[in-house]
């Protein structure tokens, strides 16, 4: 029996970790998937290890989908997202030959300990892979409180995280290796449909299931509840009142969270955006961004799914790969796609997977510590430089003297998100006014992690510490306060980039703290 558990065994070995090597439980009444991170049925290998388990051993499957609130950046605004991805999975797997449970913790129901519980009453368990935040530490929790064979599998990306023995410092050197290595990582893509073909029943027996849960003290979360807080605006808001989160930090009406809602926006920049976003991902007006990020991070589609889009879009095949500069970590031209889909794709694969690899091979990637050497002395000697400076308080309220920063500033509180040049430039000056680079780093993160639904997340501290250094070069001349990290300035943004449009919707009065929730 053993033998059928083997992760060589399973075409996503790449992706599977072994936190706990116990031989299955026979006695066991399911096998579960606990769904932390990867929320969603598509291109989901977790689900399909889950579901490769199950029809070894031939037992059912029980996929929990929980929402915690117990965490130091929950707030209306994440919750509301989470629940709203969580209300379409219902449906789905409602259609599926599995049994699927949604949970969401609440001010009457903490739920401690119940992954330990349930996994008491389980043959195997199958957990999220993912390097950082909540997702991590749950992943650690079960992995020290379970008593059945657990397996971490990871959705993260296109590389399987553990493929890499090492971090890498630079864009470059990260391209480079995923030249070398993409066919192979290719080898381990999941499924797009992981019960495709599946005609055994791997749900729980309804009777048997309310007895475990019932065992287990398990409480259901009223559906009703959930649909009220999916709603957004004043219904939700009233239904996430009595929980303890931030109610400062509110739902965002126009981003709302789920795969359905994902896949209407990829197939909107498909067609509207995609062709230009080599030359216009920066606008301010009618930008080329893909604006995908929030739905990345919480798990609703699947950067396999996107880029499958991509390059079925343009009919693209390995024979297109350019093989003479494999490895020579090319920016451009290497796919053999055209310019705004090789743009997209290198910042899909190379940046956002640069931040996933610092990740899972460094604790401390959340930490000014995980800066080069390079930069720390030129911070540090640098230190003592800054002739302006604001409370926290001052820049969470968006009250300096940049109008630039201040708008971005603003859109991020209203909106979850910071256009992405100016992301770059609200760190920058970050830098530039707090105490300390110790203290900048805290504040950035502090904001970014409050107030950003793509927050809490690998690509949050690569795009912060970038602000100080990591995987970038030294920069001359030295400038105060940066010394030798690269330099950005609002007023030289305000001659590259059209900012007026943007300043006029983002200024005081318009619509930042307008009622729209």
């Amino acid at each position: 029996m053993s033998a059928l558990l083997k992760s060589e065994n399973s075409r996503l070995e790449p992706r599977i970790r072994v936190l706990k090597n116990l031989p299955i439980d026979m006695s066991g009444d399911f096998v579960v998937y606990w769904m932390t991170a990867t929320r969603r049925y598509r291109y989901n290998a977790a689900l399909e290890r889950a579901v490769e388990i199950s029809l070894s051993i031939n037992k059912p499957l029980l996929v929990v989908e929980g929402v915690s609130v117990r965490h130091r950046w929950t707030s209306e605004r994440v919750v509301t997202f989470m629940v709203q991805g969580l209300v379409e999975n219902i449906s789905v797997f409602r259609d599926l030959p599995v049994s699927y449970m949604p949970w969401v913790e609440n001010h009457k129901d903490t739920g401690d300990g119940l992954l330990r519980r349930i996994s008491k009453r389980s043959a195997a368990m199958v957990i999220d892979d993912y390097p950082t935040y909540l997702p991590l530490w749950v992943m650690n929790r079960a992995a020290e409180t379970t008593s059945v064979r657990l397996e971490a599998v990871d959705s993260t990306g296109i590389l399987p995280m553990q493929m890499s023995e090492k971090e890498f410092a630079t864009a470059h050197s990260f391209r480079r290796y995923m030249q070398k290595n993409l066919l192979r990582a290719f080898e381990s893509s999941p499924k797009a449909m992981p019960l495709e073909g599946v005609e055994t029943d791997l749900t729980v027996d309804s009777a048997k299931l309310s007895e475990i849960l019932e065992e287990v003290n398990f409480e259901h979360t009223p559906l009703e509840w959930m649909w009220r807080v999916a709603q957004g605006k004043s219904i939700g808001r009233k239904a996430l009142a009595p929980l303890n989160i931030d109610h400062e930090v509110r739902a965002v009406p126009t981003k709302i969270g789920g795969s359905s809602e994902a896949r209407r926006r990829l197939d909107s920049f498909l067609i509207n955006k995609l062709d230009r976003y080599d030359v216009g991902r920066n606008d301010t007006d009618d930008g080329a961004a893909s604006g995908l990020s929030p739905w990345i991070h919480f798990g609703h589609i699947s950067p396999y799914e996107i880029l499958h889009a991509i390059l079925e879009r343009e009919g693209w095949t390995p024979a297109d790969l350019d093989e003479d500069s494999t490895g020579r970590g090319s920016r451009a031209g290497w796919w053999g796609l055209s310019a705004g889909s090789e743009a997209f794709v290198d910042q899909l694969i190379t940046w956002r997977e640069l931040g996933y690899n610092f990740a899972f091979h460094r604790d401390d990637h959340h930490s000014i510590k995980s800066i080069p050497d390079w930069a720390k002395s030129t911070l540090y000697d640098h230190a003592e430089d800054r002739s302006e400076s604001y409370t926290f308080e001052q820049i969470e309220a968006a009250e300096t003297d940049d109008e630039v920063w201040n708008a971005a500033q603003r859109q991020l509180k209203e909106e979850g998100l910071i256009h992405n040049y100016l992301r770059m430039l609200w760190g920058k000056r970050i830098l530039e006014w707090a105490p300390s680079p110790v203290e900048a780093a805290e504040w950035m993160i502090k904001l970014n992690d409050r107030w950003a639904l793509d927050g809490r997340d690998p690509n949050s501290y690569t795009g912060i510490f970038w602000v100080m250094g990591r995987h970038d070069r030294p920069w001359g001349p030295k400038r105060p306060v940066f010394g030798s990290v690269r330099y950005m300035s609002s007023s030289n943004t305000k001659r590259k980039l059209k900012l007026d449009g943007y300043l006029e919707q983002w200024s005081v009065g318009t619509t930042f703290g307008s009622s729209k929730l």
